[in-house]
């Protein structure tokens, strides 16, 4: 990354003005704006032109093409970077597009996941003008919005999600607001209602439960791809809503990379469909950006936009995925990292035949009581559990029910974790029979990585599932903290950044501390054995 010079900073913006002005004087453009002025001029002078023009919005017989021509005749943008900074919304064709997408999935009851380039208007186009068009012309809506922090929710400014829904408000006519609206009353923090029919917009912020509760006509997520609790809060919402939208641009190999191979339908806005945006933007966007800024901001590229990982080992040369399956002979280790507010992540692994190690399966899950996580290992669930369990939680149940007894490793802070007693966490898996090793050094965090290290180098043979699919993306994600050291971003490798990928990392790492002393401890058993064992010769020699 070169940073431009003056000159070509100048430069290059100047040549974006001219690109803006020759498409604010385009033939078309001029068209759209003066049949806008049209609609507006008849809508203030006649009743039926307001009628007219309701039912034209609201299209029952096209609903997407009324949305269409109620974004392009009514609402506006703002972008602070340009002059002038308020813009009607005439919307490009990777917009119409999008719109359709958009109407299409909410009104048949379908997920959709949205990848794009940065600036690509898509905020604006979901989060304000799909929403607010069906809170005014569609009844029976009840939409949830949310972002990775409450200030992109709702901050009362044009850069928050709700804000981006009050400046379209504002700039509506009179007579399109619903007649007993009253902002006081009506506009809330994170809520928008509509007092002529009932609809509803409301706001939330990342957490597990995100979307959990009552039924919503459609719920959005801004930046799916930036939430540390993206897979709990996506699945969570599934109940409450036959419609999910994620949007986001890539972060890397995470959860939000995971949902696109699923089949899910996918919408993608890249940069080379702006008309304003052309090969030349491109080349000077590179030139003051690094190259995970371009893959993660223009490139939509999940594999080149994550920079400081923890283990780049992890890669396809150590790792090889594929159906590896459980070995009544051999000896099988569960590895554990200990949470109860956060995640408790268990792994279960084998040893190869050629070293190294075969991972069979993983677990994880978010708020929990050490005893909740019992079945899934001994495979039984006795007559007095409070827990209720999923299927997928069942399945592994019953899966782990034939499996050996296993050595168990895990994270040392489980002696000092109390559950809902005042035993600590390994006091109540131990009477249960379940035996966690540790020892106190594992607590530091470069012992663990290089143990780990060593440990993936060896090889991972790592069995498919969608549950180890999530761990491989952890451990693809996992990642060291940046911070900016003169206006670059460098990594901090002291300590990995805390997030959803700590706990599957944790986890192994431990289990990485734990075979190595595991096996130094039966070498040193063995030696104690041989010596015991071994008896002097007597001596010939005469003394």
């Amino acid at each position: 990354m070169a940073t431009p010079t003056k000159e070509q900073v100048q430069a290059e913006a100047i040549r974006r003005d001219e690109l803006l002005t020759e498409y604010l004087s385009s033939p078309e453009y001029k068209e759209k704006l003066i049949l806008r002025l049209k609609i507006h001029d008849a809508c203030d002078h006649s009743i039926e032109a307001k009628a007219s023009t309701w039912k034209l919005c609201r299209r029952e017989d096209n609903p997407a093409e009324g949305c269409i021509f109620f974004v392009e005749n009514f609402l506006w943008t703002f972008n602070p970077k340009a002059d002038p900074k308020h813009f009607p919304f005439i919307l490009f064709e990777f917009q119409k597009r999008a719109i359709r997408e958009f109407v299409d999935h909410i009104d048949n009851g379908r997920d959709l996941l949205l990848e794009k380039s940065r600036e690509m208007g898509a905020s604006w186009l979901l989060f304000a003008a799909i929403a607010l068009w069906y809170w005014l012309f569609r009844d029976g809506v009840n939409f949830l919005e949310g972002s990775y922090k409450e200030a992109l929710v709702d901050d009362k400014t044009v850069d928050s999600l709700l804000g981006k829904v009050d400046y379209e408000l504002q700039m509506l006519p009179t007579w399109m607001m619903p007649k007993d609206f009253n902002p006081k009353k009506h506009r809330t923090h994170m809520k928008l209602y509509n007092p002529d029919n009932g609809n509803l917009i409301t706001g939330d912020t990342m957490n597990p439960n995100f979307g959990r509760g009552s039924r919503k006509t459609a719920i959005f997520f801004d930046e799916l791809g930036f939430w540390q609790y993206a897979k709990d809060a996506w699945e969570s919402s599934g109940d409450s809503t036959n419609c999910r939208i994620g949007v986001s641009t890539p972060d890397g190999y995470n959860f939000f990379a995971l949902l696109r191979e699923t089949g899910i339908d996918i919408l993608r806005l890249h940069w080379s469909e702006h008309p304003l945006k052309d090969q030349g933007w491109y080349n000077y966007e590179c030139s003051r950006r690094t190259a995970e800024e371009i893959a993660q901001e223009l490139d939509i590229s999940y594999s080149k936009s994550k920079s400081g990982r923890v283990y780049p080992e992890w890669n396809d040369e150590n790792v090889s995925i594929g159906l590896y399956e459980y070995d009544p002979n051999k000896p099988l280790y569960v590895f554990w990292d200990f949470g109860k507010s956060d995640d408790t992540a268990m792994i279960w692994a084998q040893p190869k035949n050629s070293g190294g190690l075969t991972i069979l399966d993983v677990y994880r899950n978010t708020g929990k009581n050490i005893d909740f996580y019992i079945p899934l290992v001994n495979g039984i669930i006795t007559g007095e559990s409070k827990y209720t369990y999923t299927r997928e939680d069942m399945d592994v149940i019953e899966t782990h029910r034939e499996w050996r007894p296993a050595t168990h490793f895990g994270d040392p802070a489980g002696r000092f974790m109390n559950a809902v007693t005042d035993d600590t966490v390994l006091d109540v898996l131990k009477r249960h029979g379940i035996i966690v090793n540790f020892k106190d050094s594992w607590k530091e965090f470069k012992v663990r990585k290089s143990a780990t290290k060593r440990l993936v180098m060896d090889g991972i043979n790592l069995n498919s599932n969608p549950r180890t699919k999530y761990f491989n993306m952890c451990m693809i994600q996992a990642a060291y903290p940046e911070v900016k050291v003169n206006g670059i971003a460098e990594s901090k490798t002291e300590k990995p950044r805390h997030d959803f990928t700590s706990h599957y990392r944790s986890s192994l790492e431990y289990g990485a501390l734990g075979l190595e002393d595991f096996k130094s401890l039966k070498v040193l058993t063995k030696m104690l054995i041989l010596r015991r064992s071994w008896k002097r010769p007597v001596s010939t020699e005469k003394l």
